[in-house]
């Protein structure tokens, strides 16, 4: 067995161990779910539940991805060699974050969702997403799953970090900022790095990701017990008001962005239809 074949097999394995891990953490084997855990702290930067569904579309598509890996035309294309090791380093991260998480371990957490973000960076950037010409398999084989996965794991760092200060005892405030502050400034930096892929790598998938998480930001319930028993520097309403804003105000923004690169690539694509034409002629 050569080298890229036993690379291409590990990926599946890999995968198949990240989905087991996965499964596995929703059962009563672990001490709680990701799910439940985040729902323990008023965190001000974090989506309603249903938002955490995308996980099953990101294994889905990778799924397609190890499929389509094991395809000679993966190695013609040079795909294999684009992702390399980086995918199974991720992807044993991915296992590793699942139960550091789940056992309530959120500096280990931190550090290994940092990782995962840096090797999707890696990999986003060896298959030049955005700027090479790929065949619509590759796309949405290859590029569309790499890019919701690599835009759902720039939100979850954010994430990660925000419960790093909250379980570090800046819950209401940090660096004399207030909470609510804070993840108004993160919705709008979120919102800011969806923008740059959208219009610098033409990068939809990524963009849609970003409406998907701000949006479910704005959708989380703060009238819970959780967040008026917390005591934050100013009134949880306020807090709520001022989250729920930014976050409607990012995702519209990011929304209609996405349609404008859309009307752009539609415009682009009938005059560049037009200009084969009259070359043709």
């Amino acid at each position: 067995m050569n080298k890229k074949w036993g690379l291409r097999i590990a990926t599946v394995v890999f995968l198949i161990v990240t989905l087991t891990i996965n499964g596995l953490s929703n059962t009563d084997l672990f001490p709680t779910t990701v799910g439940d855990l985040s729902d323990t702290r008023a965190l001000l930067f974090l989506p309603d539940g249903y938002v955490f569904a995308i996980w099953g579309v990101i294994y889905t598509l990778l799924i397609g991805y190890a499929i389509y890996q094991l395809r000679p035309v993966a190695l013609e294309n040079g795909v294999v060699d684009r992702v390399g090791f980086w995918f199974i380093a991720n992807l044993i991260a991915n296992s590793a974050w699942i139960i550091v998480f789940v056992y309530d371990i959120v500096w280990a957490s931190t550090v290994l969702i940092i990782f995962m973000l840096i090797t999707q960076l890696i990999i986003y950037h060896r298959l030049e997403i955005g700027k090479r010409e790929v065949d619509w398999q590759e796309r949405w084989a290859v590029h569309i799953p790499f890019s919701v996965y690599t835009g759902w794991v720039t939100v979850a760092t954010v994430a990660n970090i925000t419960t790093q200060l909250y379980v570090g005892g800046n819950v209401t405030a940090f660096l004399g900022i207030n909470a609510d502050i804070w993840a108004s400034l993160l919705l709008v930096i979120a919102g800011g790095i969806g923008l740059l892929f959208l219009f610098w790598r033409r990068d939809i998938a990524y963009a849609l990701v970003v409406v998907w998480a701000t949006y479910g930001i704005y959708a989380r319930p703060f009238d819970t017990e959780l967040y008026q028993n917390t005591i934050f520097n100013v009134a949880p309403e306020v807090s709520a008001v001022l989250v729920n804003n930014s976050a409607i105000a990012v995702a519209g923004v990011v929304a209609v962005s996405i349609l404008i690169a859309i009307a752009m690539q539609v415009r682009d694509g009938m005059t560049s239809g037009q200009m084969k034409q009259v070359a043709a002629t």
